[in-house]
C-alpha cells in the first residue's frame, strides 16, 4: 500500500491512469446496476403479460372452463414451468389439486400453494366464473435473473477492453515528454541545443521556453568556460616554454649540490606543469569539435598506433618494474585521425601505469567483433569503484585518498575525443587481476 501511494505521489501518468479507470468503472458499475434493474423488472412484466394473455384467452371462450388445466408455456420445458389455469366456480369448494383462497381480489397475487409459491392473476369471467392462471415464483425469478444476467455480458466484455484503451491512452499522450526526455538525455554536453516543444501539449510550453532558456545559460557558461581554459593554456605554454629552457641552461652550468637537487624538483614541478597544459590544450581541442588545421581522416591500423604507444611509455613502466605486454593483436583497420587515436591510448595507457602500484602488470589487447574494433587495457591497480565510473570522465575529477600524481583530465579527454570519433569506452572491473579496473575502447571497423 505504502508503495503505492509512493508511486502515485511520483507519477502523474499512473495517478491519471487510475483516476479515470475509477471514474470509468464507477459509470459502468453504476449503468450495470441500473441496466440489471431494468431487465429485471421487464422479464417480471413480460411473464406477468403473459399470464394476463392467457387470462385473456379463458375469458374469450378459448379455454372451456372446469376444475383445471395445464397449459405448457413456451419460456422453458421444465414440468416445473407450467403455467396453470385453474377456473374458480360459483359457491365450489377449494380444488384438491390446486387449493386456492375462496376471496380473492381481481389482480396479482403471489400465494402459497402446496408448499409453492406462486405468482397467481385472478380475474373475472361471465356467470360469475374466475379463472386463475398461476405460475411457480421461481420459475419467473429465474427467467428474470437469467434476462437481467445478459444484459451485464457486454459490460463485463467491454469494461477490460475499455481500460486497456485508457492505459494505452494516457501512455499515448505521455510519450512525447518521454521521448523529449530521451532526447535530451541523449545530449552531449558539447551541443548546444533547444526543446522542440511542437507535439508537446499546451500546458507544458511554459517548462519547455524554461528548459531552452537554461540550457542556453548552461551553454553560454560551457563556452565561456573551455574558452578560458584555452587561452589561460595557451598564455602558460609559453612562458613555461621559456622556463624549460632557462632551466636547462642552468642544470648545465656548474652549481653546489645543494642547489642541483633544488633545480631537479623545480624542473619536475615544471615539467608536470607542462604536462597540465599540453593537456588542457588537447581538452580544448577534443571539446571545440572543430576541424580547423586538423588532419584529414584516414584509414589508421590500431596494432601500429598501439605499437607507438607502448614504445613511447616503456620506460615509464620499467622504471616501476611493471609487466607490460599485449595479449592479442589484430589487423583491424579504422577510419580516424592516428594522432587522435594515439591520444586516446597513450592517456589510458599513462593512467594505467600512473596508478598501478610497483610490480604491477599492465595487459592491452586488441579484437574484432561484430564489426567493430575492441582495445582494452587492463591493469592490476586499485580500480575504481562502480559508482564512480560515471563521475571520472567529468573534468578535473580525481578520486580521494589518491596520491598518484594527475590532472584528472585523461579519461575526459578520452571521451570527448571518441565521441568525435564515433567510438565508446566503458569502465569495468578488471577481469584477470583481483583488482584493478579494465577499460575497453570500442571504434567501428573502416
Amino acid at each position: 500500500m505504502e508503495s503505492l501511494k509512493r508511486r502515485l505521489s511520483e507519477s502523474v501518468q499512473l495517478r491519471l491512469s487510475l483516476v479515470l479507470c475509477v471514474a470509468v468503472g464507477s459509470i459502468a458499475f453504476l449503468s450495470g446496476v441500473l441496466g440489471f434493474l431494468s431487465a429485471w423488472d421487464e422479464a417480471h412484466e413480460l411473464q406477468d403479460s403473459s399470464l394476463q394473455q392467457i387470462a385473456s384467452l379463458a375469458k374469450d371462450g378459448m379455454l372451456t372452463p372446469g376444475n383445471g388445466s395445464f397449459i405448457s408455456p413456451p419460456l422453458q420445458d421444465e414440468e416445473a414451468s407450467r403455467i396453470v389455469v385453474h377456473f374458480i366456480m360459483p359457491d365450489a369448494e377449494p380444488a384438491a389439486d390446486f387449493p386456492l383462497p375462496t376471496h380473492l381480489d381481481v389482480g396479482f397475487h403471489t400465494l402459497k400453494v402446496n408448499q409453492q409459491s406462486y405468482r397467481v392473476l385472478i380475474e373475472n369471467m361471465a356467470g360469475g366464473v374466475r379463472v386463475a392462471v398461476a405460475q411457480r415464483a421461481s420459475v419467473q425469478e429465474s427467467v428474470a435473473l437469467s434476462s437481467a444476467l445478459r444484459t451485464l455480458v457486454p459490460f463485463g466484455i467491454l469494461f477490460p477492453v475499455l481500460l486497456y484503451l485508457i492505459a494505452d491512452l494516457v501512455k499515448k499522450i505521455f510519450r512525447p515528454i518521454r521521448q523529449l526526455a530521451a532526447e535530451v538525455d541523449q545530449q552531449r554536453d558539447s551541443a548546444a541545443m533547444s526543446l522542440n516543444g511542437a507535439t508537446i501539449p499546451r500546458e507544458i510550453q511554459p517548462f519547455i521556453t524554461a528548459i531552452n532558456r537554461l540550457l542556453q545559460r548552461s551553454s553560454d557558461a560551457i563556452t565561456l568556460q573551455r574558452r578560458f581554459v584555452a587561452d589561460a593554456a595557451h598564455e602558460l605554454r609559453s612562458p613555461l616554454t621559456a622556463l624549460m629552457l632557462q632551466s636547462e641552461r642552468l642544470a648545465s652550468s656548474e652549481l653546489p649540490p645543494e642547489s642541483q637537487h633544488r633545480l631537479r624538483d623545480l624542473r619536475a614541478g615544471m615539467e608536470r606543469a607542462s604536462w597540465l597544459v599540453e593537456q588542457l590544450l588537447t581538452l580544448s581541442r577534443a571539446q571545440s569539435g572543430e576541424a580547423v588545421a586538423l588532419p584529414p581522416v584516414e584509414r589508421t591500423q590500431v596494432f601500429a598506433v598501439v605499437k607507438q604507444v607502448i614504445s613511447d611509455l616503456h620506460p615509464l613502466a620499467e622504471h616501476k618494474a611493471q609487466d607490460l605486454g599485449v595479449l592479442s593483436i589484430s589487423d583491424a583497420v579504422v577510419r580516424v585521425r592516428p594522432s587522435d587515436l594515439y591520444t586516446v591510448l597513450r592517456n589510458l595507457l599513462h593512467n594505467a601505469i600512473q596508478y598501478t602500484p610497483e610490480g604491477g602488470c599492465i595487459d592491452m589487447a586488441i579484437v574484432k567483433h561484430h564489426g567493430q574494433v575492441l582495445i582494452t587495457v587492463e591493469d592490476s591497480g586499485p580500480g575504481i569503484p562502480a559508482d564512480k565510473h560515471t563521475r571520472v570522465f567529468d573534468a578535473f575529477y580525481r578520486m580521494e585518498g589518491n596520491d598518484a600524481n594527475g590532472s584528472g583530465l585523461g579519461l575526459s579527454i578520452v571521451h570527448a575525443m571518441l565521441v568525435r570519433m564515433q567510438g565508446e569506452v566503458v569502465l569495468a572491473p578488471a577481469s584477470r587481476f583481483p583488482s584493478g579496473l579494465k577499460v575497453s575502447v570500442s571504434l567501428p571497423l573502416a
